[in-house]
Formats: C-alpha cells, sequence, structure tokens
C-alpha cells in the first residue's frame, strides 16, 4: 500500500507524518521523501534551530524525481509513506502514479478541493482529506467513502497522542495493507546472523504491542539511548565473529552506529545494513584515511579541534550520493586519542561506516533537538550519553554561521603552493574564533549499568527472551522483505 501525503505548503504535512508513523507498526511502514525540502523524522522536533543546521534544501530535477519513483518502486513493506512537495507539478504527477493511495492536507479550502481533483485524476484512491488548523476542536465529519475532519495543533515537536484522526487513519491504513496476513520469506541461503530491528527491540525491552480501533495487534519499537549499553551487550551474547552480519529495519542513527561498532569490537569482518532505497544490503566499510584533506569524493569535511575534541562536521556535496562514491570515500586523519563528535546529514550506513573507520576515545553522533549520543567510549559507563556541546568549542557559533552561510572556513582546493598556504593559514585563524576554553557541556542523560546490573544482564536478557515468542530465529532467519545483493 503505498500512500502519497499532499497538500499546499505550510499546512503541516512533515508533522502529520511524524505523528502517523508514531503509531504505525514499526515492522511494517517505510518513509519516501519525494520532495527535496531536506526534512526527515528528525525535523519534528522544538529546537528548529538544529533543524536547520541539519536540513539541507535541494532542487527538483529529472533525477531526483527518477530516484524518488525507483525507490517507490522498490518497496516491499506493506505500508510505504510517500512525502511530495506542495505543488500540484508534473514532478508530483509523475510520483503519484507509482502509488495507489492518497491523503489531502489543507489549510485552504480551495486547495484541499484542488488537490482531491489532482489525486483523483491520477487515478489514485483517496483515504482522507483533512483540514488543518493551529486552532480550533478536533472533528470527524464523516468516514465515508474516505476520512474527512479536522486536524489541530500540528506544531513542530508535538505528538497528538489522543488525536481521533490519526487514530482512524492508522486503523485503515493497518487494516488495508493487509498488515496481520504475515508472510514469510527467510533466505537459506545466507549463512550468518540477522539482526532485525523489531526483534531487537522487543527482545531489549523497547518495544510493545498496541492495537488499532479496530483491534489489530501492532507492534512499536521506540529505542531510547540507554539502549546503547544493552546493545553492545547483545552484540556480545549473540554474534558469531566468523560469520557475516546482516542488520534490517533499523532507522535511529545512534542505534545502527552502536551496533556496527560492538560488531567491530567483537572482530567480526563482514557487517552490513540494509538500505531501504536501494532495496540491497550495504557493507558497513573501514574507510582510509588521509592527512589534511577536506573532500572526498561527493562529501566535503569541516572539522574543529580543541585540547581534548574534535568536531567534524560532513556535508554531501552532490544531488544523489551513489554507491561509487562510497567506494572511493577516504577519511580525514585525525588523532584518535581526542574524542570525536561526528555531525551532518546522510545515509546511516555512511555514518555508520565513518564511526566504525575512526578508534576515538569517545564518538559521537549528533540529533537535531537532542544533542550528541555517545556511542562508543573506552569507557563503557559513558554509552549512551547525551550532551548538548563540546567541551572548549564554541558549536553555536559555529551553527550560527553555517545557518548563516556566513564566515565558515573554506575548503582548501587544489591550487598553488603560497596560495594554499595562505588559505590554510586563514583558516586556522577563522577555526580560532569557535575556541573557548571555559565552554562546558552538560549531560543531559546518563545512561550506565552499575555492576550489578551488568552482572544481571543475561539472565535479564533470558527473561525478555522468553516473553516474545518473536525471537526464537533471531539468528540465521531474514526478513521477508529482504534478499540478495
Amino acid at each position: 500500500m503505498k500512500i502519497v501525503f499532499c497538500g499546499p505548503p505550510h499546512s503541516g504535512k512533515s508533522v502529520f507524518i511524524a505523528n502517523l508513523i508514531d503509531k504505525l507498526p514499526t515492522d511494517a511502514y517505510t518513509i519516501i521523501r519525494a520532495c527535496p525540502d531536506g526534512e526527515g523524522n528528525w525535523s519534528n522536533n522544538k529546537k528548529q534551530d538544529e533543524t536547520a543546521i541539519v536540513r539541507k534544501k535541494g532542487k527538483f530535477t529529472e533525477t531526483f524525481i527518477e530516484n524518488a519513483c525507483k525507490a517507490i518502486d522498490n518497496q516491499t513493506n506493506k505500508i510505504v509513506i510517500v512525502d511530495v512537495g506542495g505543488v500540484m507539478s508534473k514532478e508530483n504527477e509523475q510520483v503519484f502514479k507509482h502509488c495507489d493511495n492518497f491523503v489531502v492536507l489543507s489549510s485552504d479550502e480551495e486547495k484541499k478541493k484542488e488537490w482531491l481533483e489532482f489525486g483523483k485524476k491520477s487515478g489514485l484512491e483517496c483515504i482522507g482529506c483533512l483540514d488543518s488548523s493551529l486552532e480550533g476542536k478536533e472533528e470527524i465529519y464523516s468516514k465515508e467513502p474516505y476520512i474527512q475532519g479536522k486536524i489541530v495543533g500540528l506544531e513542530r515537536g508535538e505528538i497528538l497522542q489522543n488525536s481521533p484522526i490519526i487514530k482512524a487513519i492508522v486503523s485503515d491504513i493497518v487494516k488495508k495493507s493487509k498488515y496481520n496476513e504475515k508472510t514469510t520469506n527467510n533466505d537459506k541461503s545466507f549463512d550468518g546472523t540477522m539482526i532485525d530491528d523489531t526483534k531487537l527491540g522487543f527482545e531489549l525491552g523497547y518495544g510493545k504491542e498496541i492495537y488499532t480501533e479496530d483491534g489489530i495487534p501492532i507492534k512499536k519499537v521506540k529505542w531510547e539511548e540507554k539502549a546503547i549499553p544493552e546493545v553492545y551487550q547483545a552484540i556480545q551474547e549473540k554474534i558469531n565473529p566468523n560469520q557475516p552480519i546482516r542488520v534490517n529495519g533499523i532507522r535511529a542513527n545512534f542505534i545502527l552506529a552502536s551496533l556496527c561498532k560492538a560488531c567491530k569490537q567483537q572482530d567480526v569482518k563482514d557487517i552490513s545494513a540494509y538500505d531501504i532505497r536501494l532495496k540491497q544490503y550495504i557493507p558497513i566499510k573501514d574507510f582510509p584515511k588521509k592527512r589534511g584533506i577536506k573532500q572526498s569524493e561527493g562529501l566535503s569535511y569541516n572539522f574543529i579541534e580543541s585540547k581534548d575534541n574534535i568536531f567534524m562536521d560532513i556535508d554531501i556535496t552532490k544531488e544523489q550520493y551513489t554507491l561509487e562514491d562510497y567506494q572511493k570515500c577516504v577519511l580525514p586523519h585525525i588523532k584518535e586519542n581526542k574524542n570525536l563528535y561526528l555531525c551532518g546529514r546522510m545515509p546511516l550506513w555512511l555514518l555508520a561506516s565513518i564511526s566504525n573507520s575512526y578508534d576515538s576515545s569517545k564518538i559521537f553522533t549528533f540529533q537535531p533537538g537532542k544533542g550528541f549520543t555517545c556511542i562508543s567510549s573506552i569507557d563503557e559507563k559513558e554509552l549512551g550519553t547525551i550532551v548538548d556541546g563540546i567541551d572548549g568549542i564554541n558549536i553555536n557559533r559555529y551553527f550560527e554561521d553555517k545557518k548563516n552561510k556566513s564566515n565558515l572556513p573554506t575548503i582548501v582546493k587544489q591550487q598553488g603552493i603560497l596560495s594554499k598556504i595562505k588559505n590554510l593559514f586563514a583558516n586556522i585563524k577563522e577555526k580560532d574564533k569557535y575556541l573557548d576554553n571555559s565552554i562546558k557541556s552538560n549531560k543531559t542523560t546518563q545512561t550506565e549499568m552499575n555492576f550489578h546490573e551488568k552482572g544481571n544482564f543475561h539472565l535479564k536478557l533470558q527473561q525478555n527472551v522468553e516473553k516474545s515468542n518473536s525471537f526464537d530465529k533471531l539468528v540465521k532467519t531474514q526478513d521477508s522483505s529482504s534478499k540478495e545483493i
């Protein structure tokens, strides 16, 4: 079931989708962003200044649309959510043709009617046509022939826990997608360990079974940063270093990055993560490193170094980062006795490969609206810790400069030796303005297992396994949507 969510700009589509997936089954949905607005689920947080930093708007191009349509066609999940731009354009018309249902969300009555007609002319079935408002009272007008009503309060960072419309749309989607009609297609040709997001989440206590309005049970996994030490322990308990590892379904960057790091610590040589757009497993790599580089194929690096910490901001410089670019990636050589803070919007498998390529004292990944999460550390007590900044580095000033696209250190390109030296010193001088020894980061979350908890972790793991019948085949099983490369 492939559903387009459409409507005019500023109607709350992204917030609506974030609320919707909060109630959809974790093991059955995929989101395809068919609009180059640079947003993701992370954009629905109250710290919009941080969202603006990571958000990178693109352009509607023929290549972008072709890739989006191909990604939609590639999906095998029961529920595919497609987010499109706010204009009834030829590009959106093309995207519509690859879907079968649509939902209209609009704060303008006339525009709502126009989008409804646009979707029907494209041959899609409407399952929801909604008025959107920041004020007033939510209500459902009718559920036939599709859900009609008014939804209120779609503000950034808000999750509408008791919205009747959200619940009704979720129930309708789950029922029509035939989510409860499970299919199995285990790939017996894969001789290794499969790690599935939903299965692992339930096993470690971060999943629960909830019910739609129609009484259909669905599985939900909500990862928390405090799960990171448990992920390390679970990997140590379960994996065989001599077997390949495949990871499927993980959407939280801190979980995938920490899981891959845990596998590396156990000397696993073959780790790969499934990409829903490319419909294949991508090998997690250990990239080569080179001193002084500022660019790699499709990537640019900007880093600031203080006494104990290194901040590395990574940008994708191409419209589409490809596997060919990935194969050519070279990372900057850094002092790995320092702590590394990674920032940038990129595919999760790329982030996991970058973090796996460094053996820094501590490694943090950035999450807009939360801060930096510790995914690797020589001190296991720090795993899962969230900090709001970096000691000795004025990260807020850097982000502000980046947001305004001004005063950032420039990339040193290939040029004459004198110009190169001149620009290098200019960069050093520019970066000095971000160094401030008076700045100390604050821990917003401290998640550590004490000695007693560690001693009983295996028992806890076994008890959780016994509570869930879905994890008997965690090893050497594969999700039905997974296939050989």
